[in-house]
Order: structure tokens, then C-alpha cells, then sequence
């Protein structure tokens, strides 16, 4: 079995929208509008999984010129900048069977990669603690609690600095 990580497509929505929901607390998650807004604007910085054909997990993020995530991020994509310098990560989601199994590192370093061939000074996200130290194993530094109350839940500012370049738009 082969894992393909490709750009997402408005025409993913539906199956994207099932793994969110599974994925992420009804909180947490992304509305069925906000994955579809992100579709239609953030290009590369939405990416998907697919073993077999079958869709099993995403990633995505808006480019930013922040250092740190702020709440209206999440919601409005309006704040996507395709010369940001950050690259972000809203969610990284992963079908359960297939967890502890490499692909959710493997969206994480596609991602990576597309921010550092695109001259992004680093990619940002915010995790609950749980998962700090498995980002920490990707590359990324916890900058301490954020500020977010995304969900009603506490995060943490996780930042992994690249370039520091000039950004180059990847849309």
C-alpha cells in the first residue's frame, strides 16, 4: 500500500468533513463551511492523505504573517496571506486505524516542505499538552501556553523556525 499525500479539493469536502468530526471534540472542530472556505483558499497548505485511493487524513493551515495562531484565525480566511511568512497548522487529522503508523509525520514534513520551498520563516501551531512532545519530535519548540481558548481548551504555541528568506506565494 501506497501513502499519497496530495493537495486537498473542494471535491474532498464531504470525506474531509467526516474525519474532522471524528478527529476533533464538536468544539474543536471546523464547521462543514469553514473546511470548504479553507478549500477554495489555501491551495497547498491544504493537504490530504490517500492509501489505496481512500482518503484516511488531512492537514491544513492558513499563511500568516504571525508567529502565533490568534482564535479569528481559525474561523476566516481572510487572514490567509499567500506571501506570509508562517505557515500554520489548524488541524492535523488522522482516521484512528491508521495512527502511530507514520502518516500523520509524513503530512506534517509534506507540509514542511512546501513551507521551506516557499520561503516561509517557519510553520506555527497550537496543541493541547498531550501533544507537545510529539511535535517536539517533528522539529517544533513549545513557546509556552497561548492565548487561544479554541474549544474551551488549553493550547500551547509550538513554532518551527526555517527560512529567513523572502516568502514566495505557493497559491
Amino acid at each position: 500500500m501506497e501513502l499519497i499525500i496530495r493537495q486537498a479539493l473542494v471535491e474532498d469536502l464531504e470525506r474531509l468533513d467526516e474525519i474532522e468530526q471524528i478527529c476533533f471534540p464538536p468544539k474543536e472542530a471546523a464547521s462543514h463551511d469553514t473546511l470548504e472556505s479553507r478549500l477554495k483558499v489555501y491551495g497547498r497548505s491544504f493537504q490530504l492523505a490517500e492509501l489505496d485511493g481512500k482518503i484516511i487524513g488531512f492537514i491544513n493551515g492558513s499563511i500568516i504573517n504571525d508567529m502565533v495562531i490568534h482564535d479569528e484565525h481559525y474561523g476566516d480566511t481572510s487572514y490567509h496571506d499567500a506571501n506570509g511568512a508562517y505557515q500554520s497548522i489548524f488541524g492535523l487529522c488522522m482516521l484512528p486505524e491508521y495512527r502511530k503508523s507514520g502518516y500523520a509525520s509524513a503530512l506534517v514534513n509534506a507540509l514542511i516542505n512546501t513551507a521551506e520551498d516557499s520561503g516561509r520563516k517557519g510553520l506555527t501551531l497550537c496543541c493541547k499538552e498531550e501533544k507537545i512532545s510529539y511535535y517536539e519530535k517533528l522539529g517544533f519548540v513549545n513557546h509556552g501556553k497561548s492565548a487561544s481558548d479554541h474549544g474551551s481548551a488549553v493550547w500551547y504555541n509550538m513554532i518551527l523556525k526555517l527560512n529567513e528568506g523572502t516568502p514566495s506565494p505557493v497559491d
